[in-house]
């Protein structure tokens, strides 16, 4: 595809209304062949999409976690089949539910501890409140504040999120969740110190990733795409 149809393509989005605004890159053989902005970052302003515009990545936190858990793996600091109980004692009596979408009250003991492998692989039977029903979407919600956004403090939602049921025996299936917040969480009681400072020095910086983090200073909040 030519650098032209690129910009043509997203610029004809961008007029139907399906987007707001894009930034492409395309990089090859060590170079910059071609970056634009098209479209707004702001569509009430007319703030214009540019390079260094900074985009909310949501889920895309997940393979950066994870790759730092995987850095730690190989340091000999846990096993894949390790429990993480070691770290997190309050996930050591869980309950799974009779059904998935049943009361909360009908629950059997789990299995199994859940392990590292299981929050890297989705498979320890947490979930997120908006991929689910039945009243264990209520729980989350009460319990976790926002999926994004929580202003719950860390050591009080490992608490809470310990105290609700599973929605599955740990290793049974896959369900897209929680498992990698908590994987998060678990990293910054291994290193004494907050997810985003441990991120920070051990991949961001390194990579030149300066404008990636968990919030967007004061000083580049102009440069932030309106959602």
């Amino acid at each position: 595809m030519s650098k032209e149809l690129i910009t043509t393509t997203i610029s004809s989005l961008v007029d139907h209304g399906s987007l707001a605004g894009a930034t492409v890159l395309v990089w090859q053989n060590n170079e910059v062949i071609h970056a634009t902005g098209v479209g707004w970052r702001n569509i009430e302003t007319k703030l214009p999409m540019e390079r260094d515009t900074l985009f909310r990545i949501a889920s895309m936190t997940k393979p950066i976690t994870s790759t730092l858990a995987l850095m730690l793996l190989d340091e000999g600091r846990f096993a894949l089949n390790d429990p993480i109980t070691y770290w997190v004692p309050e996930f050591s009596q869980m309950r799974v539910l009779r059904s998935s979408t049943g009361s909360l009250n009908q629950t059997n003991p789990a299995e199994r501890l859940i392990t590292f492998e299981d929050l890297l692989t989705h498979r320890s039977g947490l979930n997120y409140a908006d991929w689910h029903s039945g009243p264990i979407v209520q729980a989350y919600k009460e319990a976790l504040g926002g999926d994004i956004d929580s202003e719950v403090h860390p050591d009080d939602w490992i608490a809470r999120l310990a105290a609700l049921p599973l929605i599955d025996q740990p290793g049974a299936a896959f369900h897209y969740g929680h498992s990698t917040d908590l994987l998060g969480l678990i990293i910054a009681r291994m290193e004494n110190e907050p997810l985003g400072d441990i991120l920070k020095r051990r991949i961001f910086n390194p990579l030149g990733m300066n404008d990636t983090g968990f919030t967007v200073p004061f000083d580049k909040q102009h440069r932030r795409a309106q959602s």
